[in-house]
C-alpha cells in the first residue's frame, strides 16, 4: 500500500496568463496582479528580438521552479544558505517538420553554512524530485543536472 504524501499547500492550483499581440513580431503577456512582460520573435526567425525569447523564458521558468522548490526545503530544514545559482540550457532540433526541445541541462552551485553540506545536498535532491515543472516534463524532455554543494 502506497501512502499519499500530505502537502501543507493547496491540492489544486490554476495559473492564468493573457496574451496580446504587439502588432509586430511579438506580444505582451499579462499574469495575475497585472504583471507584464514583453516577448518577441528572435531575429534569427524574422523577429525584432526586442523582448524575451519564449524559449529562453521556458528555461527561466524551469530554473525558477527549481529555485523556489529548493528554497522551500531550505526553509523547512532551517539551513544556512550563503548563495545559490542555477544555469540552464535547452536544446532544440529541427526534425523536418518543426522544432522540438530535445533536452535540458541544469548546472549550478549551492554554498551553505558550516556543517550544512549534507543538508545542502539533500535539498538539491529534493529540489530535483519535487519541482512540479520538471516532474511534468521529464517524460518527454530529458534533464541532466550538475549542481555542486560546498560549505563556506
Amino acid at each position: 500500500m502506497t501512502m499519499r504524501l500530505k502537502s501543507k499547500y493547496p491540492e489544486h492550483l490554476e495559473y492564468h496568463a493573457q496574451n496580446e499581440w504587439d502588432g509586430k513580431t511579438g506580444g505582451i503577456a499579462t499574469v495575475i496582479g497585472g504583471r507584464q512582460f514583453v516577448y518577441d520573435t528572435p531575429k534569427t526567425f524574422g523577429g525584432r528580438g526586442e523582448g524575451v525569447c519564449i524559449d529562453e523564458l521556458f528555461v527561466a521558468a524551469v530554473l525558477g521552479c527549481l529555485n523556489n522548490t529548493f528554497l522551500d526545503f531550505q526553509r523547512r530544514f532551517e539551513m544556512v544558505l550563503v548563495s545559490f545559482n542555477l544555469k540552464g540550457t535547452a536544446t532544440a532540433e529541427f526534425d523536418g517538420k518543426g522544432y522540438m526541445i530535445t533536452g535540458m541541462s541544469v548546472s549550478g552551485e549551492v554554498v551553505v553554512g558550516k556543517e550544512e553540506q549534507e543538508t545542502g545536498e539533500r535539498c538539491v535532491e529534493l529540489m530535483i524530485d519535487y519541482c512540479h515543472i520538471t516532474r511534468s516534463i521529464k517524460a518527454c524532455i530529458p534533464i541532466e543536472y550538475d549542481i555542486s554543494v560546498r560549505e563556506s
